[in-house]
């Protein structure tokens, strides 16, 4: 009965996958497989990939979407926003699984913000390694910075986005601002450390909690810095062969041969799910310690005596914290690319969209149905 029961599981599963997608519009095609029209570093996998089994369908989820008084379900979710997939693991088995717009289960998918927490798995490593250390000072790991705003500041400042330098956000296109300045899809052209080398103001009101990508870059020179490596050849000996992944990971560049660490990462679903399984599961894996557990500890810690933002979700090294904390942490990219992690009911979610503005148009209905789909599974006898 077992095996027909797990027979029946994959079957669903794969059926899920040929369903038709809904009509959308207004969604970008440029968050799927940018990798082909851009430079980019490549991460190959590793000979043998994580497998992952299904498990019991997850079947349909009712939710309530924030500020409205009637209820929604997963299946009316799907195709009304600019999801392009959504992948759900519960125990490390996948019971849900499904792409939209198009999209196939070997096309790889642009993290966004994502990336951001990938890298810090990449620091995690390099820090137990005696590499990288988080009272490191910018100024000391790269010297040619030491007349920038960066200069203080520690490798945990940049890790939890408190910098001193006084930085501009946007994500309007065609809008000056840092985060856009250091991105290589966005500005190609910009030499990234020259660039950062160029901010001198520093904020007068010290640190302070505030969200740019401009600092991951400079995380990311940081890192290959010290380790002598691309973050992509470090990626892929550190976390990307170890872990399992099926599919080769790319981080796109510019002109310079400067990685976007702080937002283009390309993988597939299944990859960012293996991602997420890595780290619910203490960052171990087939019983192979991949990132140090105390570092995915110290990633998910809420610190109320670091600079937070005003309210949830709060920030760790590098990774979102949702009000309920306990361990639970997630990735977070603009335009609807989610992993949420919740170790505590081991389930692991993968959202991935292509929304016309930054502001994923879906966000009032994708954290309820995560909180749903969490509440649903967590229900399932142990």
């Amino acid at each position: 009965m077992k095996r027909v029961a797990v027979w029946i599981a994959t079957m669903l599963l794969s059926l899920s996958l040929l369903l038709p997608a809904a009509a959308q519009s207004g969604c970008r095609p440029g968050f799927v497989n940018p990798q082909r029209f851009f430079p980019h570093n490549e991460a190959k996998p590793g000979s043998t990939p994580l497998h992952f089994a299904a498990g019991e369908p997850l079947g349909n989820v009712s939710y309530r979407p924030v500020g409205s008084t009637s209820t929604s379900t997963l299946d009316e979710y799907l195709g009304k926003f600019c999801t392009t997939g959504l992948l759900v693991l519960h125990r490390d088995r996948i019971v849900f699984e499904r792409y939209l717009q198009g999209v196939q289960p070997q096309d790889a998918l642009l993290s966004a913000s994502m990336s951001k927490t990938i890298l810090s798995l990449l620091v995690g490593v390099a820090i137990a390694d005696g590499t990288l250390a988080l009272q490191d000072r910018v100024g000391s790991v790269l010297p040619d910075l030491a007349g920038s705003a960066f200069a203080d500041d520690t490798i945990e400042d940049l890790l939890r986005m408190t910098s001193r330098a006084v930085l501009s956000t946007s994500y309007v296109p065609g809008e000056a601002s840092d985060n856009r300045a250091t991105d290589p899809m966005v500005s190609p052209r910009q030499n990234i450390r020259n660039y950062l080398r160029g901010k001198t103001e520093r904020a007068a009101s010290g640190k302070q909690f505030d969200y740019n990508g401009a600092v991951s870059a400079l995380l990311g020179l940081a890192l290959s810095g010290r380790t002598g490596k691309s973050n992509t050849a470090y990626l892929a000996e550190k976390l990307w062969a170890p872990m399992g992944a099926e599919s080769s990971g790319y981080w796109i560049k510019n002109r310079s041969g400067e990685e976007g660490v702080q937002g283009q990462f390309v993988a597939t679903l299944r990859d960012y799910a293996r991602l997420g399984c890595l780290v619910m599961n203490n960052g171990a894996l087939n019983s192979r310690q991949v990132i140090p557990a105390d570092w995915i500890a110290q990633m998910a810690t809420l610190r109320r005596d670091k600079p937070q933002p005003p309210h949830a979700p709060f920030y760790g090294l590098h990774v979102w914290i949702p009000a309920a904390a306990g361990g639970r942490m997630f990735f977070w990219g603009v335009a609807g690319q989610n992993i949420f992690v919740d170790p505590v009911a081991q389930v692991v979610i993968v959202h991935t969209g292509n929304s016309p503005s930054a502001v994923f148009d879906g966000n009032a209905h994708l954290f309820p149905l995560r909180d749903a789909i969490v509440k649903k599974l967590s229900a399932r006898p142990g």
